[in-house]
């Protein structure tokens, strides 16, 4: 059972664990309470990504991030973590509007990267369902490999089993 855990996969496709790394106290609680009025209720908030990176033990599915801070760039954060986390889907919610860096950032395993603006709330909304909606994939394709390999493995057991049988006249 624990192998199925294990295979990189959010853990709650409905209610997934979001990280809101985010050092501006009022945008923090826009973040938030944007994606609590869209039933995304498990929520956890930081304000830098020291703090992120302490509670990276709780497995979070998604990480929306800035990407200047005072000591670190959300992009040190994001490498850092997919080290040990690969499977963690990073959104980038930034005041920093230049497309070398976002494209340089999607490029190096964010999920995407929204410039912050009147419209930021609503394409952030957009981005973690299309992150779900893509985990399912991912989660569906896993699972139809997964019973491939195993039918593979049932058929050639039979065979061996017959052709072993067949070898000491039993059949």
């Amino acid at each position: 059972m624990q192998f199925f855990y294990n295979l990189g996969i959010m853990q709650n496709n409905r209610n997934p664990l979001i990280f809101i790394v985010e050092d501006n106290p009022v945008y923090n609680d826009l973040i938030s309470g944007v994606l609590k009025s869209n039933k995304y209720n498990n929520l956890r908030s930081f304000k830098s990504p020291e703090e992120c990176l302490k509670n990276i033990h709780l497995k979070p599915d998604i990480i929306v991030l800035n990407y200047a801070y005072t000591h670190f760039t959300g992009l040190d954060l994001m490498r850092k973590i997919h080290e040990t986390k690969p499977d963690i889907e990073f959104i980038f919610l930034s005041a920093q509007n230049s497309i070398e860096v976002a494209v340089k950032i999607v490029r190096q395993g964010a999920f995407d990267y929204i410039v912050k603006n009147e419209k930021a709330p609503d394409k952030l909304i957009s981005a973690i369902s299309l992150a779900i909606s893509r985990d399912k994939r991912k989660k569906i394709k896993r699972g139809l490999t997964l019973g491939a390999f195993l039918f593979f493995v049932l058929v050639v057991a039979l065979i061996l089993l017959v052709f072993a049988l067949y070898l000491f006249n039993l059949i």
